[in-house]
């Protein structure tokens, strides 16, 4: 077989039923193969948004996701999109054309050459930084090695993207695939309850019985242990206020008890209230970024922190002070400490959670008729994201991207019918919406894509609303039309006296003919010019299985809550 055949039948192998790419010259026998094999191959306009599409797929599927580009230009078209997979830690492969070894800047050995072949760069050296594993295939006997290291690493630890370049040469070189060498990952010994892990039970037990205000704080590196039912049960046993960065947002419906939703600088009223008030934090999977802690990293400033992270230089690093950190792996600790805090008697903490529970009722964002009070004709963005998140259901995945509709949809989405969420986490980047959507719709082709982005955002990828429209995709993409760039004017009109970058005549008059974009990508246009019967609009929306372009006019004055000012 060609060592492209051998990829895609590793792929499938794998499960892998699904690809997202953009064909070119550099790739054309992976391309080939691809279809051959019957992998249904989704192709994006730009290859910047391969890499977010199958980061989507993979977080929906809980497993790899893959994309593929072409040399050159298409390999670093598909950079934006690595970097997010990297920094949101998804485990994605970018399989990556090449043209013949022996014309590339890989094959000189030098630093000086910028190019070789036609359309061609040394695209290993650039990716590196942005990977957990790089790599050009020079020998095809090395293909199964190369392959099966790649997906491990992306699909193990902290996840996160690998990049595998491939030189037409080796692309079609025919190889015997009982000579292959496979690759053998060392298997790390399971943790021994009666070493060190036992002993550092005892210590987070110590401190939590002297405790009169412990919180317990889920980050994203929960959700990638895939130990969901033990974090659950964890929590039912300590019996304390539970708090979530961006990422674990999702994980649990914020009704449920000791639940108490996203905490951070763009959160609820209450929660700085919680962390600065607490004595003890015990946090699972949390990296403690400034928008979570504060830029002054004072909000837990009366606690002693305790974090339990698989990254050493996360637990080392300058900016939250860790008074006990803990380096393990979330999926082996997890279960262990379950069975630990089962042979407990543990601490009450019945007067703690009843005054974290009356902060909770007594500083909501969102009041009732909120949208009625405010005297602007036009919409209160907090009011449409409520409104939306509440007719949403299980079969909804909810989307945001930037700004705006990024901020409030994780101040005021409560996730109490199990909905689930995908989004920029880390970098909160515009135009993220729409490849986010594709992915998602591809892995959950059940469910009902309800996606928001911004009128700025909108721009970034939108070419992507053909892929949208052609493969009929079940996306409902609500595009604020708020005047354009609301968040960076409240910056502007914050710290720069009004001094606005984004104005008409630098730039434009603002918002573009959206019926005329809806119509010009195939898709069908709805507008939502005010808040009257507005959920019953989104139901009608919702209960459409086609594609839908909703233009929704929000208020161009609108101010995002910042939980970190007085109100």
């Amino acid at each position: 077989m060609r060592v492209v055949d051998f990829i895609v039948k590793f792929l499938k192998q794998k499960k892998i039923n699904d690809i997202f790419m953009l064909t070119g010259y550099g790739a054309m026998y992976l391309n080939d193969a691809v279809k051959l094999a019957g992998i249904k191959y989704y192709a994006t306009r730009n290859e910047a948004t391969a890499p977010s599409m199958a980061s989507a797929y993979s977080r929906i599927k809980n497993k790899v996701g893959v994309a593929c580009v072409t040399a050159g230009p298409g390999a670093t078209n598909a950079l934006p999109g690595l970097a997010e997979a990297y920094v949101d830690s998804s485990p994605i492969v970018i399989l990556s054309g090449q043209v013949d070894y022996k014309q590339t800047t890989h094959s000189t050995n030098s630093k000086k050459i910028r190019s070789f072949g036609t359309a061609e760069i040394n695209i290993i050296p650039i990716v590196k930084p942005l990977t957990k594993y790089a790599e050009i295939i020079k020998n095809p006997l090395d293909v199964k090695y190369i392959i099966q290291k790649a997906f491990h690493l992306a699909s193990s630890g902290r996840k996160g993207p690998v990049w595998i370049d491939i030189p037409l040469n080796v692309q079609k070189a025919k190889i015997d695939e009982k000579k292959l060498k496979s690759y053998l990952p060392k298997i790390k010994s399971k943790i021994n309850l009666k070493n060190n892990i036992k002993k550092d039970f005892e210590k987070i037990l110590n401190l939590f019985e002297k405790s009169k205000k412990p919180i317990l704080i889920l980050g994203h590196g929960v959700k990638q242990s895939g130990k969901i039912a033990e974090i659950k049960k964890i929590i039912d046993l300590l019996k304390i206020p539970v708090i979530f960065t961006r990422f674990t947002n999702d994980l649990i419906p914020h009704n449920k008890k000791y639940i108490y939703g996203i905490s951070g600088i763009k959160a609820t009223k209450f929660s700085k209230k919680i962390m600065n008030q607490s004595d003890l934090a015990i946090s699972f999977g949390c990296r403690f970024s400034p928008q979570f802690v504060g830029h002054d990293y004072q909000a837990l400033s009366k606690a002693k922190v305790i974090s339990v992270d698989l990254e050493k230089d996360e637990l080392n690093k300058k900016g939250q002070k860790i008074d006990v950190p803990l380096r393990y792996d979330l999926t082996n600790f997890l279960p262990y400490f379950l069975v630990f805090l089962k042979k407990k008697k543990l601490k009450k903490f019945i007067q703690w959670n009843n005054h974290c529970r009356n902060l909770k009722k007594n500083f909501p964002i969102i009041f009732k008729n909120y949208n009625k009070k405010n005297k602007s004709k036009l919409m209160d963005l907090y009011y449409f994201m409520d409104r939306l998140g509440k007719i949403s259901s299980k079969k909804n995945i909810l989307i945001t991207d930037a700004g705006s509709n990024y901020y409030i949809g994780g101040q005021v989405w409560n996730f109490e019918k199990n909905q689930k969420e995908l989004s920029s986490y880390t970098n909160a980047a515009m135009g993220l919406s729409i490849p986010l959507s594709i992915g998602a719709a591809v892995a959950s082709p059940k469910s009902t894509i309800l996606s928001v982005t911004g009128d700025g955002s909108l721009e970034l990828n939108i070419q992507e609303l053909k892929t949208i429209s052609h493969n009929k995709f079940n996306i409902k993409l609500f595009v604020i039309n708020n005047g354009g760039y609301v968040s960076m004017h409240n910056w502007a009109d914050t710290f720069f006296r009004g001094r606005r970058v984004d104005n008409p005549v630098d730039t434009g008059d603002g918002t573009l003919n959206l019926r005329n974009i809806a119509k010009a990508f195939d898709m069908d246009y709805f507008l939502i010019s005010n808040s009257k019967n507005l959920d019953l609009k989104l139901k009608k929306i919702n209960n459409n299985r086609k594609p839908l372009f909703v233009e929704v006019l929000t208020d161009n004055k609108q101010i995002i809550y910042d939980a970190y000012k007085d109100y």
